[in-house]
């Protein structure tokens, strides 16, 4: 048996409202340029996790300071 694609899936309750993307952001500009050439110029929702995934990755971690 196949899976359901992920648009046929229902959100999950417990995600809450989508936020939008911080469009000012570096890591959110490098990740929609790259998201343009993978995916093409129309918006979709593959697209928009693939671009979701890669600022995730692009943001730094915070280093905790040990002594």
């Amino acid at each position: 048996m196949k899976a359901k694609p992920i648009y046929a899936k229902p959100r999950p309750k417990g995600l809450g409202k989508p936020k939008s993307f911080n469009k000012k952001g570096k890591a959110y500009k490098s990740a929609k340029r790259q998201a343009d050439k993978k995916f093409g110029k129309k918006v979709s929702l593959y697209k928009n996790i693939f671009i979701s995934k890669a600022i995730k990755k692009y943001k730094p971690r915070k280093k905790r300071w040990v002594l």
